[in-house]
């Protein structure tokens, strides 16, 4: 089984819609349910990559295919430091950096058993097909230049199926992942949408700093010691 089946079958409820609302500030979960079309559909989108996350997370914990996961949203302990490789922003995003600054962001990323690195998009809404194709491909180039040649593959999870322009990034190393029922998990949790919950980091054999996907002699020690992931952080933000 690889990486892209496995998240296609691993199911998703309650549990995942509780632990997504970790990730969100209490203003856009109560935007979940405004009656304002805009502020709701924004916060359905913020949702919609945080449930995406908590979905990674689930199958990695089934199955070997997915071996590291990069931190994200409430997952991260400590953010800032030198903006060089990987580097996360105060509200956890994973951010690429070249140069001393940020060149680009990436929601979700994370590598399977066989080495390969994953970059993601999570999105409720289709971006123009030239443009989008575009920084993709930017993004696909940073990473590339950070994993030393190893393999870099892109995924797009989405409600919705991507228009017809968006063909060309699926035909070589590209995948697609539909899940429409990640945005049904909001009713699972409205009635406590309104409720303070706070943004505390849950532990995950497989999470690690995003850094440390690019970095071998990290990849080593974490999998001999899972205690050092504090401890790796702090060296990567120093």
């Amino acid at each position: 089984m690889d990486a892209i089946y496995l998240l296609r079958e691993t199911g998703v409820g309650r549990e995942e819609a509780l632990l997504a609302l970790r990730h969100l500030h209490p203003s856009t979960r109560k935007a979940l349910i405004s009656t304002d079309h805009e502020p709701r559909r924004r916060a359905q989108g913020r949702f919609f990559e945080a449930a995406a996350y908590e979905l990674l997370k689930k199958a990695g914990d089934e199955r070997s295919c997915i071996s590291r996961i990069a931190a994200w949203g409430a997952d991260v302990c400590e953010y800032g430091g030198s903006k060089k490789g990987i580097w996360y922003s105060r509200d956890g995003g994973i951010r690429i950096c070249a140069d001393g600054a940020i060149a680009a962001e990436v929601d979700l990323l994370f590598e399977d058993n066989n080495g390969v690195i994953f970059f993601a998009e999570a999105t409720i809404s289709h971006s123009p097909a030239f443009a989008f194709t575009e920084e993709v491909e930017r993004k696909r180039g940073l990473l590339s230049d950070l994993a030393g040649g190893r393999e870099v593959q892109f995924l797009y999870i989405a409600p919705t199926h991507p228009p017809q322009g968006l063909s060309p990034l699926f035909e070589a190393g590209g995948s697609i992942l539909i899940r429409p029922d990640i945005l049904d998990l909001i009713g699972e949790v409205e009635e406590v949408l309104g409720s303070p919950r706070k943004k505390r980091s849950v532990p995950h054999p497989k999470m690690i700093h995003g850094a440390a996907l690019f970095q071998q002699e990290v990849k080593l020690e974490k999998r001999e010691k899972r205690v050092l992931f504090p401890y790796i952080q702090r060296f990567f933000l120093k």
